[in-house]
């Protein structure tokens, strides 16, 4: 999962673990210090979260803007979303999402682990993630799955093979949710919560998909909205 923020705030290890410890929450921090002038105290670019039983949960990279790094990344967002061996739908969403990485300060990269599976590994993670989202404006962005807009609606449709998915095997083709749970409450059940853009481009028109149904997945990728709405 990639989050690409408009505001790089300074998130020190300090905030982290003040974060964890007013929700109770037992874990261990590694991190690896932050290169540059404008380092703070407790500055980061690698953070490692753990149980307390040592067993890792996630991985945060950070991207400061103008580093090499985040310079590269954010080209490879742009080429991922201009590839037309893979396009990526709706057009109207790739368009929106190219302009707005011009505008990102700063990544961070969650490169999950074995034990965010577990019940207190995923409530280590969201506790963080939570945290540093109501700080940092921006999207998210999961492989295989989609982006999201600034409200955490789902905005872009990149599951594998989507448009071969019979309504019978819409349910298995998207619905593990991840996109869902990093981004905000999205899901409900078999039902998606996704925008589309308006005529000028400008605002976005959000509402709920069945993923069961082709007929919707399909209307999505098209970038419309169903006519109720317009």
């Amino acid at each position: 999962m990639r989050f690409f923020g408009l505001i790089d705030e300074p998130i020190s290890v300090d905030k982290v673990a003040g974060w964890l410890q007013k929700a109770m929450i037992d874990c261990e921090i590694e991190s690896e210090e932050g290169e540059g002038e404008d380092n703070f105290p407790g500055c980061w670019s690698t953070l490692t979260l753990f149980l307390d039983d040592g067993e890792p949960v996630i991985e945060i990279e950070k991207y400061g803007f103008e580093e090499e790094n985040f310079t590269a990344a954010i080209q490879d967002t742009v080429r991922l979303l201009l590839d037309d061996k893979k396009p990526v739908k709706p057009a109207s969403a790739v368009k929106w999402l190219c302009q707005f990485m011009s505008k990102v300060k700063v990544l961070y990269e969650f490169r999950p682990m074995p034990a965010v599976k577990t019940e207190a590994g995923w409530e280590l993670f969201n506790e963080v993630w939570t945290n540093m989202r109501d700080i940092l404006r921006g999207i998210v962005h999961l492989e295989d799955e989609g982006f999201t807009n600034e409200q955490g609606a789902q905005i872009t449709w990149e599951y594998p093979d989507a448009d071969d998915v019979d309504a019978s095997a819409g349910s298995d083709a998207a619905l593990h949710g991840t996109i869902a749970q990093a981004a905000g409450d999205a899901m409900t059940e078999e039902k998606l919560k996704v925008a589309v853009l308006d005529q000028n481009g400008q605002d976005w028109i959000e509402y709920m998909i069945n993923l069961a149904n082709q007929e919707q997945r399909l209307l999505f990728m098209a970038g419309k909205a169903p006519d109720k709405l317009l």
